[in-house]
C-alpha cells in the first residue's frame, strides 16, 4: 500500500483500468470471428484495422486502397489514425482483440482527466472521483461504445486533458510548459474524429475566455494558449497535412445543405433523457421508439451530476459559471434545427458547414456536468454545516422526489388507461424508469446530506463510497448492456457473389446493397466502384452517380465488369448494354455488364472540354465512344491522330503501384481506371512525365509509339512534409521536457 500511496498517478490509473475492465470484461477476449458489437465496428473500424495491421506488419505503410471507390487514398482519412500513438501497440494485437482494449485505454484516460483536472482546478479529491466516474462511464461512451464510434471516443476523452493543460500551463507562466501543454490537443487531432474536435475546440476556447476574465496578466494567457495551438498542429503534422489535400478534393468540401448539416439534432423532448436515460427506450432488449438514432441523441451522466448541478446554483464559484456556459452553448448547439444557435454558426462558421449530427454538441455537457459535480462538491465541503444548508438539501431532495412521483403516477395514470394497447409496454418501462430516478434521486440526495454534515474522516469515506458506488451502479444499469462482441464475418451476400464471380481484374458495382455493407467487397478480394467511408473523392463519387442505372457509361470507364444486387434488378436485362445474369443465390443476384473496359487502355482520341459538368454529360451521349476516346481538362502534351490504339497490359500492381507494358503503332494515351488523386507519379521507361484527369475522374498519360513499361507510383509529398513538421513538434516538446518546467 505504501508503494502505491507514494505513486498516485499508478495508483489511480490501476483503479480506473480495473473499472474499466470489469465494464468491459464480456468483450475483452472475443473468440475468433467476434469483435467489439457496434456496426461502425464492424463496417469501418474492422476492415480498416485489417487493411492497416497487414500493410504495417509486411514494413509498408497503407497510403492507398486500390480495392475501394475505383482506389483511395486510405491513409489520408483521419479516422484510420495510424499516427495516433496510443493505437500502435494495439495494432500488434489481433483486430478482435485491439477494438476492445483501444476502449479500455480510452476509458482510463477519460478517467484519469477528468480527475486531475477536478482536482487541481476545484481541490476535492471527493469532487474529482465522482466527476471521472461520472465522465469515463456515461450513457454518452456507453451509446458511442454500442454504435461503433471507436474514433469519436478516442477524440473527446481528450478534453479534460486540454483543460487541465492549459491551467497548468498558464500558472506555469513559462514558454516551456505550454509546448508540454501542447500534447493532449496534439493527440486529439491525430486520435482522428474531425467533427469532435469542433466541439473541443468551442469548449476550449470558452475556457480561455474564463482565463482571460479571472487572470491578471491576460497576454500570458494568449501567449501559452498560441504556443499550444502551434505545438498541437505540429505533433499532428503527419495526419493534417494529408487531411488537408484529401479536404480539397473530397465531397465534403462542396458546401451542404442545412438540412444536411442538422441532421440528427437534438429534439427538446429529448431532455428527458438527461433523468430517464431509456424514456424512449433503448435497442439492445426494450426496442427504441423516438427519432433516428439513439446512439446520436443519448447524453446521459446520472443523477447525482444534476443534483451537483443544483448545488452548484445555489452556491456557483467562477468556475461553475465556466461550465454552466458550457453546458447552456452544449446545449443550445446541440438542438440544431429545433433551435437557433446552430444556424448562425452555419451561416458564420464554415466548419459547421461542413459537419453534421448537431446533436453530438451535447457532448459539452456530458463534459461539463460531471466537472459541475466536482466543483459543487469542492465548494460546499468548505462551508460549515447548517440547518440552512440542510434545509436547502431537504427542499432539493424532496421537491426532486415529489415530481419524479407525480410523473410517474401520471405515467401510471396513462398506462392504466391505454392498457392493453401496444403503448402499453412502453408506458410501462417508462413507469420502471421513474421508479428507478425517484429511488436513485433520494438515495444520492441522502448519501449527499450524510456526506457534507460529517466531520468525522473515517465515515464520511464510507458515505463517499456509498456515493461511489450509487452512481457507478445508475451508469452500469444503463450503459452495461450496451458493452458486447458480434460476428466479423463479412456479409454473406459478398461470399456468394465471389463464389459466383471467382477471381477478376474489375470491379463490381453494389446496387441497391446497404452502405454499411459496401466494404464487404474489398473484404473478399473484390475491387469495387463504391465502399462506406466518411470522407470521398468528390469528382470519383460525383461521376461514379452522373447516371443511375449500372448500365451507365460512367461505370465503363471505372472498370466495373459486375453489377451485385441482394434481389433480382428489373429492365436491365433489355436496352443499349444489357446486363445478363451470371448467376444468383437466395442472398444475391450478380449481372455481368454489357460493355466493359479494361482497367488500363490505350486511346489514340481526346475531346477537350474543361468543365467537369459539360465532360461528364458528354460521356453519357449517344456518339460518345470511350473505348477510342478520352475526355480531358487540357491538351495533352503528345499529339494525338487517332487509328489502331494498341495494347496495354497490366503485369504488376499492388495497393499504390501498377506496372503496365503498352505496344501501340502511335503516340496515344494511357487511360488507368483508378482515381485521380494528388499523390501520384508516372514514370515512362523510368523518366517521370506528367499526367492528366480524363473523364474529370481516371488518370491518364502519353504514351509514345512503340513497347514501352509504364510504373504509377503513389508517393504523396504530404506525407513527408507532414512529417517534418511532426518532427520538429517532437523536438520542441523534447527540448521542454528536457527543461523539466512541469
Amino acid at each position: 500500500m505504501t508503494f502505491f500511496r507514494k505513486r498516485p498517478f499508478l495508483s489511480h490509473t490501476l483503479i480506473f483500468a480495473l473499472l474499466a475492465a470489469l465494464f468491459l470484461h464480456r468483450a475483452l477476449f472475443p473468440a475468433a470471428g467476434m469483435a467489439l458489437a457496434g456496426l461502425d465496428a464492424r463496417s469501418l473500424f474492422v476492415p480498416w484495422w485489417e487493411f492497416a495491421r497487414t500493410a504495417v506488419l509486411s514494413g509498408h505503410l497503407p497510403l492507398w486502397d486500390a480495392n475501394s471507390f475505383s482506389g483511395y487514398p486510405f491513409l489520408s482519412n483521419p479516422q484510420v489514425a495510424l499516427f495516433y500513438p496510443l493505437n500502435w501497440p494495439l495494432l500488434l494485437l489481433p483486430v478482435r482483440f485491439g477494438l476492445s482494449w483501444h476502449v479500455l485505454v480510452h476509458l482510463v484516460v477519460a478517467g484519469l482527466g477528468m480527475f486531475f483536472l477536478v482536482r487541481y482546478l476545484s481541490g476535492s479529491t471527493a469532487g474529482a472521483w465522482l466527476a471521472a466516474l461520472a465522465f469515463a462511464f456515461s450513457g454518452f461512451i456507453a451509446a458511442r461504445i454500442w454504435a461503433g464510434h471507436i474514433g469519436l471516443i478516442a477524440t473527446d476523452v481528450w478534453l479534460p486533458w486540454l483543460i487541465l493543460a492549459t491551467a497548468r500551463s498558464v500558472q506555469r507562466k513559462t514558454i516551456w510548459s505550454a509546448m508540454i501543454a501542447g500534447i493532449p490537443l496534439g493527440l486529439a487531432i491525430l486520435a482522428g474524429h474531425t467533427t469532435s474536435l469542433l466541439y473541443i475546440g468551442l469548449a476550449w476556447g470558452l475556457f480561455a475566455v474564463y482565463l482571460l476574465l479571472t487572470t491578471p496578466n491576460r497576454w500570458l494567457v494568449v501567449r501559452q494558449m498560441a504556443m499550444m495551438m502551434v505545438v498541437g498542429f505540429l505533433l499532428a503534422g503527419v495526419q493534417l497535412v494529408p487531411l488537408a489535400e484529401f479536404s480539397t478534393v473530397s465531397s465534403r468540401a462542396a458546401e451542404p445543405s442545412f438540412a444536411f448539416a442538422t441532421a440528427y439534432s437534438l429534439p427538446p423532448s429529448h431532455i428527458i433523457t438527461w433523468l430517464l436515460p431509456e424514456f424512449f427506450g433503448e435497442p439492445t432488449r426494450a426496442g427504441y421508439w423516438s427519432v433516428p438514432a439513439f446512439d446520436e441523441l443519448t447524453y446521459y451522466v446520472g443523477l447525482l451530476p444534476l443534483l451537483g448541478l443544483a448545488l452548484a446554483l445555489r452556491k456557483p464559484s467562477k468556475l461553475s459559471w465556466f461550465y454552466l456556459a458550457l453546458l447552456v452553448l452544449g446545449f443550445l448547439l446541440a438542438l440544431g434545427s429545433y433551435g437557433f444557435l446552430y444556424g448562425i454558426f452555419y451561416d458564420l462558421l464554415p466548419p459547421f458547414r461542413l459537419a453534421r449530427a448537431p446533436g453530438r454538441a451535447a457532448f459539452l455537457l456530458v463534459f461539463a456536468l460531471p466537472a459541475l459535480l466536482g466543483e459543487a462538491v469542492a465548494q460546499w465541503e468548505q462551508i460549515e454545516w447548517t440547518e440552512k444548508q440542510a434545509g436547502f438539501m431537504r427542499w432539493l431532495v424532496g421537491g426532486t422526489a415529489v415530481a419524479s412521483l407525480t410523473s410517474l403516477a401520471a405515467t401510471g395514470a396513462v398506462f392504466a388507461a391505454q392498457h392493453p394497447t401496444e403503448t402499453s409496454g412502453r408506458l410501462w418501462h417508462q413507469l420502471g424508469g421513474w421508479g428507478i430516478a425517484f429511488v436513485g434521486i433520494v438515495v444520492s440526495g441522502w448519501l449527499l446530506v450524510r456526506y457534507f454534515a460529517e466531520s468525522d474522516l473515517v465515515r464520511k469515506r464510507w458515505w463517499l463510497g456509498g456515493l461511489t458506488l450509487l452512481l457507478v451502479a445508475d451508469l452500469w444499469i444503463f450503459g452495461f448492456k450496451l458493452v458486447g462482441v458480434g460476428s466479423t464475418a463479412v456479409d454473406p451476400l459478398w461470399s456468394d457473389a465471389k463464389q459466383i464471380i471467382g477471381e477478376t481484374e474489375l470491379r463490381v458495382l453494389p446496387w441497391g446493397i446497404s452502405i454499411f455493407e459496401q466494404n464487404g467487397a474489398a473484404q473478399v478480394g473484390l475491387g469495387s466502384v463504391f465502399g462506406y467511408n466518411a470522407l470521398e473523392v468528390g469528382a470519383n463519387i460525383a461521376f461514379a452517380a452522373s447516371v443511375p442505372d449500372p448500365r451507365s457509361s460512367a461505370y465503363d470507364i471505372l472498370g466495373a465488369g459486375y453489377v451485385v444486387a441482394t434481389n433480382p434488378l428489373q429492365g436491365v436485362e433489355e436496352g443499349e448494354r444489357p446486363l445478363t445474369l451470371l448467376g444468383n443465390t437466395d442472398r444475391v443476384w450478380v449481372y455481368q455488364r454489357g460493355r466493359t473496359l479494361p482497367l488500363a487502355r490505350l486511346v489514340t482520341q481526346a475531346e477537350i472540354i474543361p468543365d467537369a459538368a459539360v465532360a461528364t454529360a458528354r460521356v453519357h451521349q449517344p456518339d460518345f465512344d470511350p473505348t477510342t476516346t478520352a475526355i480531358l481538362e487540357a491538351e495533352p502534351d503528345c499529339a494525338l491522330a487517332g487509328g489502331e490504339a494498341g495494347m496495354a497490359v497490366v503485369t504488376e500492381k499492388s495497393n499504390g503501384f501498377w506496372q503496365i507494358q503498352t505496344s501501340s503503332p502511335t503516340p496515344a494515351l494511357l487511360v488507368l481506371s483508378e482515381t485521380a488523386y494528388p499523390g501520384w507519379r508516372v514514370y515512362v521507361d523510368g523518366m517521370e512525365q506528367e499526367w492528366d484527369v480524363a473523364y474529370t475522374a481516371v488518370r491518364a498519360t502519353c504514351i509514345p509509339a512503340g513497347e514501352h513499361t509504364i510504373e504509377w507510383h503513389y508517393q504523396p509529398r504530404s506525407y513527408a512534409i507532414g512529417g517534418l513538421l511532426s518532427l520538429l513538434g517532437l523536438v520542441l516538446v523534447g527540448t521542454a521536457v528536457w527543461r523539466k518546467p512541469w
